[in-house]
């Protein structure tokens, strides 16, 4: 009784590469699958924008506070510049935020 190795050779074909032309559909195939979930870019972009917005104002404070700090020291009058220069940091930062904020929102409206 000889039997014969078809079986083998069936299992030996099916760990056989297919043809490249296969192998692109199954990637574009693949790489479609994920096209509706948002991509980590957008994220990132967003996270970028709210760092950049928040260093804003944060800058403008920082600023001010050093320039009242300053003044004090120089001309011994204490808490008077200090408080100035936070109110007046506190409002150029508003400043530089709403300006870079509407610059994005213009940019967005032109796309």
């Amino acid at each position: 009784m000889l039997m014969s190795n078809d079986s083998g050779r069936d299992k030996a074909d099916k760990k056989q590469p297919g043809s490249l032309d296969e192998f692109s559909e199954r990637l574009d195939r693949m790489r479609g699958h994920g096209q509706n979930e948002p991509s980590p870019q957008k994220s990132a972009s967003a996270w970028g924008r709210a760092m950049r917005i928040s260093s804003d104002l944060l800058a403008g404070v920082f600023v001010g506070c050093l320039l009242g700090l300053g003044l004090d020291r120089w001309l011994d009058t204490e808490p008077v510049f200090l408080l100035i220069g936070l109110a007046l940091g506190f409002a150029a930062g508003l400043r530089n935020m709403t300006r870079t904020l509407k610059q994005e929102n213009d940019q967005s409206s032109e796309r």
